[in-house]
């Protein structure tokens, strides 16, 4: 088993068939399977070898998919990274899943350069750009002219790792999850089934390919049944609703920002989306208003998808043949059980909250590394998600609260620790908390609580723009607000609920 053989097959069956569309650019299967085979046979003569790490620092574009599939194809292990990313948190990902190599835009060559020496096991520097020749890189486009585009990809065991995706949990550090070829082919066939989606499909990509709800959803889906999908490369809602449009795109997939940018485009012709037949909701539950303003702005059918980065993603789906209840986030999908357990991990009985637990084909191989932590998420194989949530006497899931404090602000994932301890690193800083706030255009923002040492003084444009220079854009803080003192416990610990 190995994802790539889907590519195989339909440039097999559909070699001529649009598979993905780059603005005027369009991609047949055929060319893409091609392509990935160049790059396959360039990696196997670079020494990349079954369950090596290659990571892939990539924008959407031609080459994020292509070389997704040749990393598959090798039998070696897919690293997605947000292309946001800094040096701080490409050294921490690239030290902590031992990446041989690294895919990367020539924009990205400095920032490499500069923590390279502290990256032992990264022997390859791959580097899309102009330049054929490189001083300390190797040029993707030389190995992939020089390379032939037959290749047979590698068998492997279903239970091999595909893909890792970094997550986080309350400690702080970032966690690989790890997601074999039998967790994201079947996730996404019972998916696609749910949907009842076709190979008459036209989807359209938003979001970042490297964010999973775009491979799942999109890039799996999509591809498995033969259909075609439009990407976006930098997205805005005037662009996106134009290729709507213009394409009759009759599928998308997106957290609820999209949609509510969706709904405040003017009345034009331009801006028709309705051809749209079926909106996946992800990243959050999604206010029962704003679908129905979707549904009946552009006449389609919205879908919430519940699931998370260590579930493959998805756990339940509103799947289209069942009766709908939107207050739910649907019905879990075939072969995954799902039952909501107290703090002492016993079952509880439908319409008790509790925390959401499932068991089955989606659930993560562990964690990279970290056998603490993966035994902490998964016991006798029942992935605890840290949600809180209920099932009712059907079987529908609901969805209340994070058991964990993670903030979703516009479909991008932020864990309030990782900004905790780069605030602890201010010399000005005494204490410091991190929490989500509600906000209408992003769904959440996260606001710092800060506490400054005595004699020192700051302002909050001070603190956001330490925080902006140091992460990835979309983590930055969007409020500072400072304290005399943090609400704290008996023990000790902060309050966060005090806080929000």
């Amino acid at each position: 088993m190995n994802i790539a053989n889907i590519l195989e097959l339909q440039a097999f069956r559909l070699p001529e068939k649009k598979a993905a569309i780059f603005g005027e650019d369009a991609y047949t299967y055929s060319s893409l399977n091609a392509q990935a085979n160049k790059i396959a046979n360039a990696l196997k003569a670079l020494g990349i070898e079954r369950g090596d790490r290659v990571a892939m620092w990539l924008p959407n574009r031609p080459e994020f998919l292509t070389c997704f599939y040749g990393i598959l194809k090798v039998g070696a292990v897919a690293l997605p990274m947000n292309i946001l990313y800094k040096s701080r948190e490409m050294k921490f990902l690239l030290s902590n899943s031992e990446s041989k190599a690294i895919i990367a835009l020539e924009e990205g060559l400095e920032t490499l350069r500069r923590i390279r020496s502290d990256l032992p096991l990264l022997e390859k520097v791959i580097i899309i750009g102009q330049e054929k020749e490189y001083d300390d890189a190797i040029s993707f486009r030389e190995i992939v002219e020089a390379s032939s585009d037959k290749f047979l990809s590698v068998d492997l065991n279903p239970d091999d790792t595909a893909t890792i995706l970094y997550t986080s949990g309350t400690t702080g550090n970032p966690k690989g999850a790890m997601l074999t070829h039998r967790n994201l082919l079947m996730n996404a066939e019972y998916y696609a089934t749910g949907l009842e989606a076709t190979e008459d499909w036209v989807g359209i990509c938003v979001l970042p390919l490297s964010h999973l709800l775009s491979l799942a959803a999109g890039v799996l889906v999509l591809f498995g049944r033969g259909a075609s999908m439009h990407v976006i490369k930098k997205f805005t809602a005037e662009d996106a609703a134009q290729i709507i449009s213009r394409h009759k795109v009759n599928y998308t997939f997106a957290v609820r920002t999209v949609y509510t940018l969706f709904l405040a485009l003017p009345d034009e012709p331009r801006f028709d989306l309705t051809s749209l037949e079926i909106c996946i909701l992800s990243g959050a539950v999604t206010p029962l208003e704003l679908r129905k303003a979707v549904e009946e702005k552009f006449g389609c059918k919205t879908i919430q998808a519940y699931g998370q980065v260590e579930s493959s993603p998805v756990i339940s789906l509103d799947r289209v043949d069942m009766k709908r209840k939107f207050e739910s986030v649907g019905y879990p999908l075939p072969h995954i059980q799902v039952k909501i357990v107290d703090d002492d991990d016993r079952t509880l009985p439908a319409n008790e909250h509790g925390e959401i637990s499932c068991k089955g084909h989606c659930v993560m191989k562990g964690y990279w590394n970290n056998p603490e932590g993966t035994r902490a998420a998964i016991k006798d194989g029942w992935l605890h998600t840290g949600d809180i949530g209920m099932l009712d006497e059907e079987g529908y899931l609901y969805i209340f609260d994070r058991k964990k404090d993670m903030i979703i602000c516009g479909g991008y994932n932020i864990y309030p620790i990782e900004l905790e301890e780069l605030l602890y690193e201010n010399s000005k800083v005494l204490e410091a908390a991190v929490v989500g706030v509600p906000d209408e255009k992003m769904g959440e923002i996260p606001k710092a609580f800060i506490v400054l040492k005595p004699g020192k003084t700051a302002d909050g444009q001070e603190i956001l723009s330490y925080v902006e220079d140091r992460l990835a854009k979309y983590k930055k803080l969007r409020a500072v607000e400072f304290l005399d003192a943090l609400p704290k416990g008996p023990t000790g610990k902060i309050l966060r609920r005090e806080l929000r």
